[in-house]
C-alpha cells in the first residue's frame, strides 16, 4: 500500500479568495518542481477569472451554493492510499500512486495532463481550475498499451478533518488495447461544514477497456462539490460506478465525450440519502463521434427529508451518425417527506441515429411487491430492504466487478440495513 506524500509547512489557504502568493507558498512547501508552481498559478488566474454559477443555469436551479463553506482551511493533511498493483503489473510499466509520489516520480508522464488546458466540464469549469489549483493529494494510474491488469485497483483519500477543505484530483490513462479497473472510496469525517472538490479524469484510448468505481463516503456535515470527465476513444469501452451515500450537499457534473468511433460507455450510479441530504447531479452524454453508444443508468433510494435531482442530457452532434443512447433514472421515496426531481434532457442535431431516448420514474414501493415480500414472513422493514437491495443490485451488478459490487453493497447497508438472514 502506497500513502501518498504531505507538506511539511502548513499553510492556510482561503479557496475561495485565495492569491497568487498563497498558491506559490503551497507550491513551495511541498517542494514542488518549478513547471508545477506555474501551472498552480496559471489555474489560479483561470479560477478568479471564471464565474462561478449564478443559479440560473438549468443544471444549477436546484442547488444554491449559498451555504458552501467557502472559508473552510485547506485541509493539508489529507491521504489518499493505493493498493492492489501486483508486482508483474508494476514490471510491465503500470504506473499506480498518489499524485504527490508520481510528480515527483514520473514526471514525464503526469506533466502532459496536468497542464492539459483543455477546459472542465462546462458547469463545473471554475471548480475544475481551482482543484488543479489547490489540490494537496489524489491519484495517478497510467496503464501503457497492451496491458491488462488483472485485479481491482483500489485508491482511499480521505480529509483528515471534517470543517476543511480539499480538492483531491485524479487521473486516469488507459494506453491503446489496455484493460484495468479502479474502484475509489472518499472519506471524512462527521462534524463540521467542510468542502470536497475533488476532480476524476479518465482517458480511455482506442480499444482500451475501463471500469471505474467512485465510493461517496464523506461526513454529515461535507459538501461535495466535484466533477467528473471521461473521454472514450476509438472502439474504447468504458464503464462507471458512482455511489453516493454520504455528504450533507452533493452537486456533481459527470461529463462523458465518445471522441472515437465505435467507443461504447456505461454511466451507473446509485444513490441512498437520508435525514435532509441533498443530491444533486447533472450529466452530459456527448456524441462526438459515429457508431458510439452510450447508456446511463442512476438509481436512488430516498429516506426521510432527503432530495435528489438528476439533470440528464443526451446530446447527439450533426457528425456523429448511428449512434445508440439512452438514459434512464429511477427514484424509490420511502418517505412522504422524500422527493426527487429527474429530468431528462434529449438534443438530437441529426436524422441519422439508430437509438436515442430516456426514461423516468419517481414513488414509493409497489404495495404488491411489499404484499407478496411478507406473505413470505418478512416484517415490512425486512421486505423494504430486500426491495431497496434488489433494486440497487440492477446497477451494482453491471459494473462487472464482483469485489465492487460487494464493497458497494456492504457500504450501502449503512443506510439501506442489512438484508435479512
Amino acid at each position: 500500500m502506497t500513502t501518498g506524500a504531505q507538506t511539511a509547512t502548513p499553510v492556510r489557504l482561503s479557496p475561495a479568495a485565495f492569491d497568487p502568493s498563497a498558491i506559490a507558498a503551497l507550491s513551495s512547501a511541498r517542494g514542488e518542481p518549478d513547471w508545477l508552481g506555474a501551472e498552480r498559478l496559471t489555474r489560479a488566474e483561470r479560477y478568479r477569472a471564471t464565474p462561478w454559477p449564478s443559479g440560473s443555469e438549468e443544471e444549477w436551479r436546484r442547488t444554491s451554493l449559498a451555504s458552501l463553506p467557502i472559508d473552510a482551511p485547506l485541509d493539508e493533511t489529507a491521504t489518499t492510499e493505493v493498493s492492489g498493483l501486483d508486482p508483474d503489473a508494476a514490471a510491465r510499466g503500470v504506473i499506480f500512486t498518489p499524485l504527490a509520489e508520481a510528480v515527483a516520480s514520473h514526471p514525464e508522464l503526469v506533466r502532459p495532463y496536468l497542464t492539459d488546458d483543455t477546459p472542465g466540464p462546462a458547469t463545473h469549469a471554475t471548480f475544475w481550475e481551482l482543484a488543479r489549483a489547490a489540490w494537496t493529494t489524489g491519484t495517478f494510474l497510467y496503464v501503457p498499451p497492451q496491458v491488462t491488469v488483472e485485479l481491482v485497483l483500489r485508491a482511499r483519500t480521505v480529509q483528515s478533518r471534517a470543517d476543511a477543505a480539499a480538492f483531491p484530483v485524479t487521473l486516469v490513462v488507459a494506453g491503446e488495447d489496455s484493460q484495468v479497473t479502479l474502484l475509489e472510496e472518499f472519506a471524512s469525517p462527521d462534524g463540521g461544514a467542510g468542502w470536497f472538490g475533488g476532480t476524476v479524469n479518465v482517458r480511455a484510448e482506442r480499444g482500451s477497456r475501463v471500469r471505474y468505481a467512485s465510493l461517496q463516503l464523506l461526513g454529515d456535515g461535507a459538501w461535495r462539490v466535484s466533477a467528473q470527465r471521461v473521454v472514450v476513444g476509438a472502439d474504447a469501452q468504458v464503464t462507471t460506478l458512482n455511489a453516493e451515500i454520504g455528504s450533507r450537499v452533493t452537486k456533481l457534473g459527470v461529463e462523458v465525450l465518445m471522441a472515437g468511433k465505435g467507443g461504447t460507455s456505461k454511466l451507473l450510479g446509485v444513490l441512498a440519502a437520508g435525514d435532509d441530504q441533498k443530491i444533486d447531479i447533472n450529466s452530459i452524454q456527448d456524441l462526438l463521434a459515429s457508431h458510439t453508444t452510450s447508456d446511463l443508468l442512476y438509481l436512488s433510494a430516498l429516506y426521510d427529508q432527503a432530495h435528489s435531482a438528476f439533470y440528464g442530457l443526451t446530446r447527439v452532434r450533426p457528425e456523429a451518425k448511428q449512434t445508440s443512447s439512452y438514459q434512464e433514472c429511477r427514484n424509490l421515496l420511502l418517505s412522504p417527506n422524500a422527493g426527487a426531481e429527474p429530468i431528462p434532457v434529449l438534443e438530437i442535431e441529426t436524422n441519422d441515429i439508430l437509438r436515442c431516448g430516456h426514461g423516468a420514474t419517481a414513488g414509493a414501493i409497489d404495495p404488491i411487491q411489499m404484499f407478496y415480500a411478507q406473505t413470505r414472513g418478512l416484517t415490512a422493514d425486512e421486505a423494504e430492504r430486500m426491495i431497496v437491495r434488489g433494486f440497487f443490485e440492477r446497477a451494482v451488478a453491471d459494473i462487472g466487478s464482483e469485489p465492487i459490487r460487494a464493497r458497494v453493497l456492504a457500504a450501502l447497508a449503512t443506510r439501506i440495513g442489512q438484508e435479512a438472514a
